[in-house]
Formats: structure tokens, C-alpha cells, sequence
């Protein structure tokens, strides 16, 4: 028998967890392969974990209810990519509010992001929880926003899914969120990691920038989407040269990007200078003025 991949085991992995209770069924290292590679490798093994307790919370937010689109044949018609934890948190209580007659907003499941936890509010004109263990209080103003921002791309993404006009267009959404979620966990899990605000042309919070020696992750809910022709660019300036980096992509009212070491390395985000955000055509840059920036220095 020949080993798996972990690409291959990665993908085997995301199928099984959106069948609830499919990731029990592995079967033992000496027998299955699927299950030989997770024995052997953290990295899997952390994300079977993750969507154990996922669908755990998931159960005891909402109890049980039938699955009205059927998430296994779902993945057998259109495969999906590997996900990070919270993925199946945003893709099955989107679909699973449909399933039991409630609207997204009514009940949402909890969702663990790093080291935080989003639950749904409890009583009249309660929104969204989020709760921090105790290990990350020292960043909490500033991975608060970041959290809470996720939280609501997550409910705009439920929303999405309950219409089922709608349908596609929530699917690109949920498929763009399995990136910065998966950037988003891998940073706030490293202890490492530092956080900053994004600043308005005004000075005032206008959105969340965290990274980590791997990630990089910006998530704002203030920027209007741009007209067609033009783009959100995301750049680093260091002594009066812009280095370019990424674009805003939008979910619902909240403007994401998230990149990797590997995508710009070439511009290290340790040395400091200025992260900055501003409007450009869609063609080429033309070095307009930032409409968010944050300080690397600080």
C-alpha cells in the first residue's frame, strides 16, 4: 500500500468533516492509510482535532438536525479544498440553519479561532460573543477586532447560503474565507505573532493588521467596494518605496487579504516601514494616496 500524500490526506480529511461524525470512523494506523498519516503527522492531526470539537460545538449550539442539502453529496458533486479549522464552522452552521427553519442570525455555532472562541449571544439584542483564553488577554483590543470581523463574514456568509439564488456567490465567498481563515489560525496560534491597528486618512481604527514569521492577515469593515475598474492594493513603503504585496478582497461589508511568507518574501514585513492600503485602477498602480495604513514600527 502506498502512503498518502499529505496533500492527498489533507483533501481525504476536509470530505470526511463535512459528513458529522465521519472523522470517528478512521480507521487504526496499522490497517488505514488515512489514518496511518494522521498517527504520523501533527499537522493533521491538529486539524482533526479542530473539527471534532468544531462539530461538538456545532451540536451543542444547535442540537441535532437534519442536513437539508446533503453536505456528503455536496462534496462528492464539486470537490472542495482542504479547509482550516473554522471553515467547517462558517460552511456547515450556514447550511445547517436552513436545515433547521431558523434564520443565520437566530442561533449561530461556535467557531474556535486560535486561541479565541466565537459563540452566539443569549437573550433579547444579543449579538455576537467572543471569548479570549486567558494566554492571549495581553493582545486583546487588538485580536478582538480581528476575531470579531471573521465572526461577521461568517454570518453574512450563512446569510448567503439560506438564499438559494444566492447560492454560487456564497460559495466563492466561503471558498475565499478557507485562505485568510486558515492564515488567521496559523497566526494567532504563534506566540510570536503582533498585531496592529489599521488607521484611517483621519487617524481613526479603521480595521486589524496581524502577522506571524509565516502570515500576514488585514481585515477592515470600512472601505466601500471599489468601482469596476479599480482595485484595493495592499502594499509595504519603506523609505518612500512601495513595495506591493496583495488586494482587498470583499465579503459581504468586510474587505479581506491575506498572503504568505512565500508570496513576498522578497519585502520583509520585520524590517518596518508602512503597511498601506489605497485605491488604484485595476491596470496599473498609481501610487495614490493610502485610504488605511499601519505603523510596522510600533
Amino acid at each position: 500500500m502506498t502512503p498518502f500524500e499529505h496533500a492527498e490526506a489533507h483533501e481525504r480529511l476536509a470530505d470526511l468533516a463535512l459528513e458529522p461524525g465521519a472523522l470517528d470512523r478512521l480507521g487504526s494506523p496499522g490497517t488505514d492509510l488515512l489514518g496511518a498519516h494522521v498517527a504520523a503527522c501533527e499537522t493533521c492531526r491538529r486539524d482533526v482535532e479542530a473539527w471534532r470539537r468544531t462539530h461538538a460545538r456545532l451540536l451543542e449550539a444547535r442540537g441535532p438536525a437534519e442536513d437539508g442539502l446533503g453536505l456528503a453529496d455536496l462534496a462528492d458533486a464539486e470537490p472542495i479544498a482542504a479547509p482550516a479549522e473554522v471553515r467547517d464552522a462558517v460552511l456547515a452552521a450556514a447550511r445547517r440553519s436552513q436545515g433547521a427553519g431558523r434564520s443565520p442570525g437566530a442561533a449561530g455555532a461556535t467557531m474556535v479561532v486560535g486561541s479565541a472562541t466565537v459563540v452566539p449571544g443569549r437573550g433579547a439584542g444579543s449579538g455576537t460573543v467572543v471569548r479570549l483564553a486567558d494566554r492571549s488577554r495581553p493582545a486583546l483590543r487588538r485580536i478582538l477586532p480581528l476575531v470579531a470581523a471573521l465572526a461577521i463574514v461568517a454570518v453574512g456568509a450563512g446569510v448567503l447560503v439560506d438564499q438559494a439564488a444566492r447560492l454560487d456567490r456564497a460559495s466563492r465567498e466561503v471558498a475565499s474565507l478557507e485562505a485568510v481563515a486558515a492564515s488567521l489560525n496559523r497566526v494567532l496560534n504563534d506566540p510570536d505573532h503582533r498585531t496592529v491597528d489599521l488607521r484611517a486618512a483621519d487617524g481613526s481604527a479603521a480595521g486589524t493588521l496581524a502577522w506571524s514569521s509565516r502570515d500576514l492577515v488585514v481585515l477592515t469593515t470600512v472601505l466601500e467596494p471599489p468601482p469596476p475598474d479599480r482595485v484595493y492594493r495592499c502594499w509595504i513603503e519603506r523609505d518612500g518605496k512601495r513595495s506591493p504585496v496583495g488586494q482587498m478582497w470583499f465579503a459581504g461589508d468586510t474587505a479581506f487579504w491575506n498572503g504568505t511568507l512565500d508570496e513576498w518574501a522578497t519585502t520583509s514585513i520585520e524590517a518596518g516601514g508602512t503597511f498601506g492600503v489605497s485605491l488604484e485602477p485595476v491596470v496599473k498602480p498609481e501610487g495614490n494616496p493610502a485610504v488605511l495604513s499601519a505603523d510596522l514600527d510600533d
